[in-house]
């Protein structure tokens, strides 16, 4: 049922071409006046679909709709009912033998605008679809969907990168929160909202739109540290606004965690060069090796004459188990070993190991199908449920598929040694305890339930933090409790 708002403000509601309420014979039924008119009801009717089976179609509404139950939610189908001091819902009261109700009045009238308007007087947000709400930058995920069926990929890819430089990159490597949005997944499944922009963009990595036409030059220097999606974020957009760009970078080449923290299988590293060099081709410079706090300071880059320095420095500390004998022979750190792989460099997993990864995100699972990559028999375990992860579903059934053996709700008590050598891990099984302050059960160990996952290696992936020591506490820094 469609409404009209006319020029005058007036509401009028277009008959329904079915209508909501099929009578079947031999249902009770009774009169009562509508309007002035007499009308009959069968039992359980509404007001509402009484008036559409009549041909009444003064009573608007937005929100009802013969599959859905009614739920009142727009107000614009209130009615007066002779007896009643209030406008009553039409959509789901349930007409009665007798009653006398009015679809038309001033105060009916001025009611109805005022509730249109406070819907309308935030009309973007009502209009934005679920899936950009979801999406972290927003994108116009509708507009680019667009453009990629219309075979226009070149112009879908620019479309994304007016808010995020790396389509491509992303395409492969974001969670996707879109996508759990998405409402297509109430007819069939969710499209693959991610991997489209992803496939777009691929499709002219060798030639890029440019989202913006450049800037003149500004004059103005920035200093980045950091040279991972953060920075390199900021160093495209400030590019494109006519500012001069340069990147510091304590690893030999950009990527930050995109090039050292992720897997090849997941992200190949020459298509990956090519999405960064979109960032170069406008002129940003990169310097590489150097580290914040060991080969220059903040100060020493506003000396070097930079108006501006952006911190990306990313979070390359693992964070400890802080159990007894995590600091054994065969505790392996996550952001090391992922690393060294990415590198070709030797590491401390292969066939003959037997490794315990825990943790629930994307890390841990790197970590998880890496080793499994390498041979070796990999157990995973999570101290909260399944569904608690933060890694994807997809990214938790993938490893399940390569054969990780998947433990949740225990939390590891203690690494078991023999000489100083991993030899296995003792967990126990957990129960939900008090809310935190968000409302968040901590698990806590349930007493007796304890048992052994033997191992001889063991790779904590429970989360990063920034290397705090990098920077001084004149700068202004202040730090969380969870190091950010």
């Amino acid at each position: 049922m469609a409404i009209s708002v006319r020029d005058n403000f007036s509401l009028t509601a277009q008959e329904s071409a079915v209508p909501m309420v099929r009578n079947e014979v031999g249902q009770p039924s009774f009169t009562f006046t509508l309007d002035g008119k007499t009308v009959r009801a069968y039992e359980g009717q509404t007001i509402l679909s009484v008036a559409i089976d009549h041909g009444i179609d003064d009573i608007p509404n937005l929100c009802n709709d013969e599959k859905l139950e009614p739920t009142s939610a727009c107000r614009m189908c209130l009615v007066h009912i002779e007896g009643v001091e209030r406008p009553l819902p039409s959509c789901n009261t349930p007409a009665a033998p007798g009653m006398v109700v009015t679809s038309k009045s001033d105060e009916l009238f001025h009611i109805r605008r005022t509730n249109l308007e406070m819907m309308l007087c935030d009309h973007n947000a009502y209009c934005q679809p679920p899936c950009q709400v979801d999406c972290p930058t927003h994108i116009d995920i509708p507009g680019y969907l667009e453009l990629i069926a219309e075979g226009s990929m070149k112009e879908a890819a620019r479309l994304v990168k007016e808010v995020l430089p790396f389509p491509y990159i992303l395409g492969l490597t974001c969670p996707a929160p879109c996508q759990k949005a998405c409402r297509r997944a109430l007819v069939e499944e969710e499209i693959a909202i991610c991997r489209m922009h992803g496939h777009a963009a691929e499709t002219c990595l060798l030639d890029p739109p440019v989202p913006f036409v450049k800037d003149p030059p500004t004059g103005k220097r920035v200093a980045i540290v950091g040279a991972g999606p953060a920075g390199l974020t900021c160093a495209y957009y400030l590019a494109l606004k006519g500012h001069y760009c340069k990147v510091f970078d304590m690893q030999p080449q950009p990527g930050g965690m995109l090039r050292y923290g992720i897997p090849e299988y997941r992200l190949q590293k020459d298509m990956m060069d090519r999405e960064l060099d979109h960032v170069w081709q406008l002129g940003v410079d990169f310097h590489s090796n150097v580290k914040l706090g060991r080969d220059f300071t903040i100060d020493d880059l506003f000396a070097e004459g930079f108006d501006a320095v952006y911190l990306a420095i990313g979070c390359w500390v693992s964070n400890k188990l802080n159990v007894p004998g995590d600091d054994a022979d065969g505790v392996v750190n996550a952001i090391a070993f992922l690393r060294e792989k990415v590198e070709g460099l030797p590491v401390p997993v292969d066939e003959n190991k037997e490794v315990v990864v825990i943790g629930g995100g994307f890390t841990t699972f790197d970590c998880t199908r890496t080793s499994l990559r390498l041979g070796a028999k990999v157990h995973t375990t999570y101290y909260r449920t399944r569904a608690d992860m933060s890694a994807t579903q997809e990214e938790v059934e993938d490893g399940e598929a390569e054969g990780t053996h998947l433990v949740v709700g225990v939390a590891q008590q203690r690494i078991l040694t023999e000489n100083g050598k991993v030899v296995g891990v003792e967990y126990a099984r957990t129960r939900p305890g008090e809310p935190d302050a968000r409302g968040r059960r901590r698990p806590v160990p349930i007493p007796g339930s304890e048992f052994v996952i033997k191992c001889n290696t063991v790779i904590p992936a429970i989360g990063q933090a920034v290397e705090k020591e990098v920077l001084d506490e004149k700068y202004g820094v202040k730090w969380t409790k969870w190091g950010t």
